[in-house]
């Protein structure tokens, strides 16, 4: 059997043995939901919708956005993927961008995670209603890639009849409907994480080396990588104790 091909098998099942050995990571699947009295009407039916996702919900009834960050401050955790900032509600419409600006320390916080960020469905106060508010909504969403809008002020205007005589909050029927439209959110920013962010570019690829260069470059190649993994099955071993002491013999009796 030709030498580089040896070194590739060898690579290989070193490969194997390290995918085994490392833990995966932890659960970026989990989901924090942060929010005010629209969201603890909401939050019960959430778990129906979203089957398998590990949900933590800290919501308070009155909160405005500032007081919503501070829940979302101290419930988060790098273990959760998504995050619903359901908040604005209470906030002066007159003022929109306190909302933008809690937005932005969440998103400061969060990195590249998803966010959820439901449109605002608020009362008027002196001639003022939530233009503003959405608007900010939808440019901090168009801000970062992968961020899901539900609409539920337009859920609103379009299903009156979803809302108890407040005009505010939703009757159970509603809550449930609003529940639907943060889960289809969430389940958005899960398929979001999963597409591969990055693509291959075909048309900037190397030249091909002659055969008699590819060949030696295999060779080097091979022996680097060989190298390499022994290396991180002998830190893997010193960590767990793996049985591994059979594959290591292999790749020095051909690197």
């Amino acid at each position: 059997m030709p030498r580089a091909r040896k070194l590739a098998i060898v690579a290989g099942a070193l490969t194997l043995a390290l995918t085994v050995a490392t833990p995966p990571a932890s659960g970026n699947g989990d989901v924090l939901v942060v929010g005010d009295s629209l969201e603890v009407l909401t939050s019960p039916y959430l778990q129906r919708y979203l089957p398998g996702v590990q949900l933590t919900v800290n919501a308070v009834g009155g909160y405005n956005s500032y007081q919503i960050l501070e829940l979302f401050e101290e419930s988060y955790d790098t273990s959760q993927g998504t995050i619903v900032f359901d908040a604005g509600t209470n906030d002066n419409p007159a003022y929109p961008e306190i909302l933008a600006e809690n937005l932005a320390a969440v998103a400061a916080t969060v990195g590249d995670r998803c966010m959820v960020v439901p449109t605002v469905h608020g009362f008027t106060v002196n001639g003022i209603d939530n233009t503003g508010k959405n608007r900010a909504v939808e440019s901090f969403a168009s801000s970062r890639p992968g961020t899901q809008v539900p609409n539920w002020a337009g859920a609103v205007e379009a299903h009156p009849e979803l809302m108890q005589a407040d005009g505010l909050h939703p009757i159970p029927e509603g809550a449930d409907y609003r529940a639907q439209l943060i889960a289809q959110g969430v389940e958005g920013c899960l398929a979001y994480e999963s597409t591969p962010t990055t693509r291959p570019n075909l048309e900037a690829g190397p030249r091909l080396a002659p055969v008699g260069k590819l060949t030696r470059r295999q060779v080097s190649i091979a022996e680097a990588v060989a190298a390499e993994l022994a290396r991180g099955i002998a830190v893997l071993m010193a960590r767990s104790q793996l049985p591994l002491a059979a594959m290591l013999t292999m790749v020095s009796s051909y690197a």
